[in-house]
């Protein structure tokens, strides 16, 4: 074996040893806040190296390194902010500013601290501290035992909630995902007026549908196109697919979640019992997973989050529906672009009209609704 050879597998070795160690270390030893700011400051680092290794698509076009930090730690954040032209940018850089939006997403950082608590409740659960046998000599003795034996059931029991949970929200997570972007890639191959504006900007219909599907489920705000979803407002279909995928991903999110598992018990899929589904539904607190709310409260924020995007929408439409905010468009068109900018006033960051052109008193209650 050459020299070179063997001195690279050997540097690649420690280095992949070290690695394990690093992640196998933090986890565990670092406290929560230091693991979350551990984990999107490494994020954030390694996509500002990968967009200014990579080409942008202008090649009279040399970004900053500020402007490219900036935009990276926008992504790794969902902020939706950008002080660059986003048509500017390679296929590849919008490939890793889709890959950042959505491992800085709310749900993902979620997910990755779902599984660390079940890793961390394995270690310190180890299999000879459980209760195989008693042996009792009395009632009071029986008693006395009932308890602790009541205590382990629960514990088993939130266990294997919190792993059932976790499977749910992975199959719900890539459900969306690869639903959305078909769905997205579908519409715009099939509505020659979609398809001719991104074939006017030579943006690839494949990745733009991921890449808007991603960055309107992680309310991310980061578009391929420079007008964000302004070029698109006659597309009615388009937005409205935007809009279910960005309340799926945020405002609606724990909507969907008890949906998804009252659907799997009816449908009996998965591996989780009855008495486990029951356990989810009626103790979300003992569960410890902060999406999953109690009954009542899931009601109560369906029906806020409705009345919300209501009050929006009217009031938007009673300030701008003459305005050249709406030219050109129909009214259904008007109340689809209303829909979409009341929904992502709650935080997802995308726009279908000019926001330039909004009266003041809209702005402000923008504002008031974010």
């Amino acid at each position: 074996m050459p020299i070179r050879l063997r001195t690279f597998l050997s540097s690649a070795r420690h280095v992949s040893n070290s690695s394990v160690f690093i992640f196998q270390f933090i986890p565990f030893h670092l406290s929560p806040l230091l693991v979350h700011l551990s984990y999107f400051v490494i994020i954030d680092v390694l996509g500002f190296v990968a967009l200014m290794a990579l080409k942008p698509s202008n090649p009279n076009y040399s970004p900053r390194y500020v402007d490219i930090f900036f935009l990276s730690t926008s992504a790794v954040t969902v902020t939706g902010l950008a002080t660059i032209k986003m048509e500017d940018l390679s296929s590849s850089q919008v490939v890793i500013l889709t890959l950042l939006m959505l491992l800085g997403s709310e749900m993902f950082v979620s997910l990755i601290g779902h599984i660390h608590e079940l890793r961390k409740q394995n270690k310190h659960d180890p299999e000879d501290s459980r209760v195989r046998s008693v042996t009792v000599q009395d009632e009071s003795q029986i008693e006395e035992a009932i308890p602790a034996t009541q205590s382990i059931s629960t514990t088993s029991l939130k266990k294997s909630c919190l792993k059932y949970i976790g499977f749910v929200l992975l199959a719900y997570m890539v459900l969306i995902l690869l639903v959305g972007s078909l769905s997205v890639f579908l519409y715009v191959a099939h509505v020659s007026t979609a398809r001719d504006v991104l074939t006017r900007k030579s943006i690839n219909t494949m990745l733009f549908s991921i890449s808007v599907t991603v960055s309107s489920f992680t309310n991310g705000g980061l578009i391929p196109t420079n007008e964000s979803m302004a070029v698109f407002s006659s597309n009615q279909g388009l937005l409205l697919l935007l809009t279910g995928q960005i309340l799926a991903g945020n405002t609606l999110l724990p909507v969907f979640l008890r949906l998804v598992i009252w659907a799997l018990r009816g449908l009996r899929i998965g591996r989780a019992k009855p008495e486990e589904f029951k356990f989810m539904m009626n103790n979300t607190k003992a569960v410890g997973f902060n999406h999953l709310l109690p009954n009542q409260q899931t009601v109560f924020l369906a029906a806020s989050v409705a009345a919300l995007i209501a009050v929006t929408v009217t009031f938007f439409c009673c300030l701008n529906w003459d305005s050249p905010v709406f030219a050109g468009l129909t009214a259904n068109q008007k109340i689809t672009n209303a829909l979409f900018m009341a929904v992502n006033t709650r935080q997802a960051g995308e726009n279908s009209i000019d926001c330039s052109l909004v009266a003041p008193a809209a702005l402000v209650l923008f504002i008031t609704m974010w």
